[in-house]
């Protein structure tokens, strides 16, 4: 029951993206935003019908980062594997992954969003994603450190 609810915020993201998605597709758009300069400015616009693709490569790295976290052990490890230190190693790094599929998922939706022109979008918060990422990484394995 823990790995639903666990799973729940990922999958939530997931859902809304698809769910802006279709929104735009029946908005009947016949352009958006494909490209944002580093200011968030539109500097690229295209056929509404693209706006599917960020919730399918969400969907495709859903599926990548679920098969990951479940198979832990074809991760690769700051640390040596043993029969001792398997289990919370490969427990850590299930956790790591399942946070990043998170972050990720909430990355895709935002975008979505900027997409849809719900939300302005904003290079300092995509660079606030990529290093909460790296931080979890970062963190995770100083962790796993500790399970020698």
């Amino acid at each position: 029951m823990k790995r639903f609810w666990s799973e729940v915020p990922a999958l939530f993201f997931l859902l809304a993206s698809w769910g802006v998605g279709v929104w735009i597709q029946l908005d009947n758009r016949a352009e958006v935003p494909l490209h944002f300069n580093a200011r968030g400015e539109v500097d690229r616009w295209g056929a509404a019908s693209t706006a599917l693709l960020l919730p399918s490569i969400a969907l495709v790295l859903y599926g990548l980062l679920t098969w990951l976290q479940r198979h832990p052990r074809w991760c690769n490890y700051s640390v040596e594997i043993t029969d001792a230190n398997r289990e919370p190693v490969y427990r850590q790094m299930s956790h790591i992954v399942g946070r990043i599929k998170t972050l990720v998922m909430c990355l895709f939706l935002y975008i979505t969003m900027g997409v849809a022109q719900m939300v302005a979008v904003s290079l300092f918060l995509i660079l606030i994603f990529a290093l909460a990422i790296l931080l979890i990484i970062v963190t995770g394995w100083s962790q796993m450190g500790k399970n020698k």
